[in-house]
């Protein structure tokens, strides 16, 4: 008899334990839908910064533009590892808006970089170009964007929030 209460014993003990992994199972699952529900969130509001620091850092070269005589190519210099500096030359419109130096995607990328020091794909955002109208799009993963107008420098933020 006490053998068949020691295998019940055993029984309730991997029963316990059954129902404890099911119970710990479930509740990542939970967390890891929620987390990978919010990631879309996450991008959204780093192009919200973005937006931000692009309007702070346009306003800084325009300004630079005219203190500098307003040159066709300026040189801008951003501390990019926080040791050395990162020197690039970008061009600029008669206007005093950076210009990308070609006029497709990997020009609008490369002009993004230039400005705000950040890699669009890291960012986990496309670039794209309407050259007829002139304007930059930088595209998060739930459809939010980020235009720059060429001529007219003005940064336009659309956002897709319901």
């Amino acid at each position: 008899m006490k053998s068949q209460q020691k295998a019940d014993g055993e029984l309730l003990q991997v029963f316990g334990k059954v129902v404890a992994i099911v119970l710990l199972l479930t509740l990542l699952s939970v967390l890891g839908f929620r987390y990978f529900g919010s990631v879309s969130n996450i991008s959204s509001q780093g192009l919200r910064v973005d937006h931000n620091r692009l309007l702070n850092v346009l306003g800084m070269v325009k300004a630079q533009w005219l203190a500098q005589g307003r040159p066709t190519e300026m040189k801008l210099s951003w501390d990019s590892t926080g040791t050395e500096y990162a020197e690039s030359y970008v061009k600029m419109s008669a206007g005093g808006w950076p210009l990308p130096n070609s006029l497709d995607a990997s020009g609008c990328e490369q002009l993004w970089y230039q400005l705000l020091g950040k890699d669009t794909l890291l960012q986990q955002f496309v670039s794209e170009i309407d050259a007829k109208r002139d304007v930059c799009s930088y595209i998060a993963n739930n459809s939010d964007r980020i235009g720059y107008q060429l001529a007219s420098g003005r940064v336009i933020f659309l956002t897709n929030d319901k």
